[in-house]
């Protein structure tokens, strides 16, 4: 079973992609509310997939993120980045560090299902 690890600080957005990844993609799901958190499930399960808030407390997304990403062995990992943040630079650097794509809160259900599946199609063919 393929396993997402979702780190997000509001209980209802991760309620959300929870039913999501689990209902819809059937992914075993771990959770983190901020980015320390996140690292230290990350580090034990390696996740197929991450979905990442990046305003958080403690260690933002972008800390989390940079942090993945000069690993080697980590930096393939699919991130999707969930924000409410449309400011465009802020997201060319989130394209710049890699990751796969960048929904906006408020979520559209539909198009978060198509990112999230284009997505996963993806870590398939690899």
């Amino acid at each position: 079973m393929s396993s997402v690890l979702i780190i997000e600080d509001d209980h209802s957005i991760q309620a959300i992609l929870q039913r999501i990844m689990r209902n819809k993609f059937g992914f075993e799901i771990y959770e983190a509310v901020n980015g320390i958190e996140g690292l230290k499930i990350f580090e034990k399960i390696l996740p197929d997939l991450i979905l990442l808030d990046i305003s958080m407390p403690f260690m933002s997304g972008i800390e989390f993120l940079e942090a993945i990403k000069k690993e080697p062995r980590l930096k393939d990992i699919p991130v999707l980045v969930i924000s409410a943040n449309h400011q465009r630079e802020l997201i060319d650097q989130m394209i710049k560090l890699g990751v796969s794509d960048y929904i906006l809160k408020p979520m559209d259900l539909e198009a978060t299902y198509s990112r999230i599946g284009k997505v996963i199609d993806k870590i398939k063919k690899d």
